[in-house]
């Protein structure tokens, strides 16, 4: 069978050359020397005959090696309810093939290097292996496919990318500084590879695996990568590969795609968002234990750092995304209030249907993005204690999305064309008692005393009593935040205005003055993206007025008295 491929044809490679390279890498020529109980191990599997004592017998022979495997058996990764005192032991509980693919996996990282040697990262190479392998495993777990052991996809993850390692090493010396052994995507390291080689690092994975005996499907998890690994016909272990290679890249390489990740992990997997964010924050917690059975000084501090940086970076294009995207709807949304009664009913559903599209396509482009990145910080940030600088930075970053989130569901509401479910005669006390009522359990939580100043009589106004009642919610909760904890009064009258036929609604407050924002949001008919989140909805509040045939105003007072008036016609 054939590796997937996707050699640029414009730039031939020497055949002959390229025949030389997978024979060197297929026969053993110049890769890395094993040591000799790697070796071993790798013959072990050829012998029919062996054993679990005969596995035993070769791993015991290395104290060091049998120290960090049973170090490794008994930890928390493999959450044995025993502890495992020998390795006789350890083949019982993990099984023959599972215990010589962990020793030999072991006896691979000892044959490396960590430092990087011309284009080779190989402390980037192990730590990005090992964070790979802890995903994969935690995939397969949620999954809970009866087909596929975790600890497979452990191993599979581990050693997926292990014919980079192979590749470089029997990369001609003029080359080896330029080779793409960091960070950068495999897409594109494949391409490299293609062109100046003329094989992948798959292919030579794929070949050293069939020499070492490993099992026939960690040998075909190599073949496939990107949207390939994920078609219908794969097995559920290509999935899990290729998902944690995706995570491990949107950590710490170039890619910033979430969403599409967690979107991939629910349709393939069936895992919804929060597993998928709890198995990925959760690995930062697990993987400096296990970093030392690999002899790997991995900081999950710095990493999260590392990390939490991209996702802000992320937050801060999606930020200027928004501006540019919402300030647009906004403009589309004016032009449309000014030019409605001048369209016929036709037109003006046509336009309405533009708009919803361009609605729709906007929070699609902003929502999923901003929604996963702060999902999995507030994920993160949930683990913060003391002076846990890398989740306290992920809870910085979890509040930034949620305001950026709050100005998207703002803006979103606001150009959706607010058209009132009905209009009928409504007794305007009743709407404003039911929806003080509704907030007695905060006023009473923040000791503001309630002053209602109503007339006797009943007061009619013809409205859409739903739309009324939000408007004043929102009218409400940015008093309520001005008074913030103190003890406050909060003042709601109702005033008849006989020559003008309309009715005046007072919320007046003694909190903090109403910040020239929050004016603005009231007041201009004709708002920017500064104008919202921080207002609380209320430049919506002031569309359903104004659909109402009603406006608003302010009066601020220095010292920190505060009234917003609601006029609207009566009956």
């Amino acid at each position: 069978m054939s590796i997937q491929r996707n050699r640029d044809r414009s730039h031939p490679v020497n055949e002959i050359a390229r025949a030389r390279l997978l024979k060197k890498i297929a026969e053993g020529r110049g890769l890395p020397s094993l040591s000799p109980l790697a070796i071993r191990l790798v013959e072990l599997a050829a012998d029919d005959r062996s054993c679990a004592s005969d596995l035993t017998r070769i791993i015991e022979k290395d104290p060091a090696l049998t120290t960090r495997l049973l170090r490794l058996v008994n930890s928390a990764f493999f959450g044995q309810e025993e502890q495992t005192t020998s390795i006789s032991r350890a083949v019982v509980l993990l099984g023959f093939k599972q215990v010589r693919i962990m020793a030999l996996s072991l006896s691979l990282r000892d044959t490396f290097p960590l430092a990087k040697v011309g284009g080779m990262h190989y402390d980037y190479f192990w730590k990005t292996s090992l964070y790979r392998a802890l995903i994969a495993k935690d995939f397969a777990q949620s999954a809970q496919s009866p087909e596929l052991n975790p600890d497979d996809a452990f191993v599979g993850g581990l050693i997926l990318e292990i014919g980079l390692l192979m590749l470089y090493n029997v990369c001609p010396e003029e080359l080896k500084e330029v080779f793409p052994g960091g960070d950068m995507p495999l897409e594109k390291a494949i391409a490299w590879e293609e062109e100046n080689l003329g094989i992948n690092h798959r292919e030579a994975g794929r070949l050293v695996l069939q020499r070492w005996r490993f099992p026939e499907h960690l040998v075909e998890s190599q073949k496939y990568f990107g949207p390939k690994a994920l078609e219908p016909d794969k097995s559920l272990l290509h999935y899990i590969l290729e998902l944690a290679r995706e995570a491990t890249e949107i950590f710490f390489s170039q890619r910033t795609d979430l969403y599409q990740l967690q979107e991939a992990a629910q349709r393939l997997l069936g895992l919804d968002t929060e597993a998928v964010y709890g198995i990925l924050s959760e690995t930062f917690h697990r993987i400096e234990e296990l970093s030392e059975h690999l002899r790997l000084d991995i900081d999950s501090q710095e990493d999260i750092l590392e990390v939490m940086e991209k996702a802000n970076q992320a937050l801060a294009r999606i930020n200027a995304s928004m501006e540019t995207s919402l300030q647009g709807l906004l403009d589309q949304v004016v032009q449309y209030d000014q030019s409605v009664t001048k369209m016929s009913n036709e037109m003006t559903q046509i336009q309405k249907s533009i708009l919803q599209n361009t609605l729709d396509a906007v929070a699609h482009e902003i929502r999923n993005p901003l929604l996963a990145i702060g999902g999995f910080a507030k994920r993160l940030a949930d683990k913060a204690q003391g002076e846990d600088k890398g989740r306290q930075y992920a809870k910085i970053i979890a509040e930034e999305s949620s305001r950026l989130e709050r100005i998207l569901k703002e803006v979103m509401d606001y150009c959706r064309d607010y058209e009132p479910v009905v209009f009928a005669d409504e007794d305007l006390l009743f709407i404003l008692d039911k929806v003080l009522d509704e907030f007695k359990a905060l006023f009473d939580h923040k000791n503001i005393n309630v002053i209602r100043d109503f007339p006797k009589d009943p007061v009619s106004v013809l409205v859409d009593a739903d739309g009324i009642a939000r408007a004043l919610q929102q009218f409400l909760e940015n008093a309520v935040q001005r008074i913030g904890h103190d003890h406050g009064t909060l003042r709601v009258s109702v005033q008849r205005l006989e020559q003008s036929r309309q009715v005046c609604i007072g919320i007046s407050d003694n909190g903090r003055p109403i910040p020239a924002g929050i004016q603005d949001a009231l007041l201009n008919s004709n708002p920017s993206t500064k104008t919202f989140g921080a207002s609380l909805g209320l430049p919506m509040a002031r569309k359903i007025i104004e659909a109402h045939n009603g406006h608003v105003q302010i009066k601020v007072k220095e010292g920190g008295d505060n009234t917003v008036e609601v006029y609207l016609p009566t009956i």
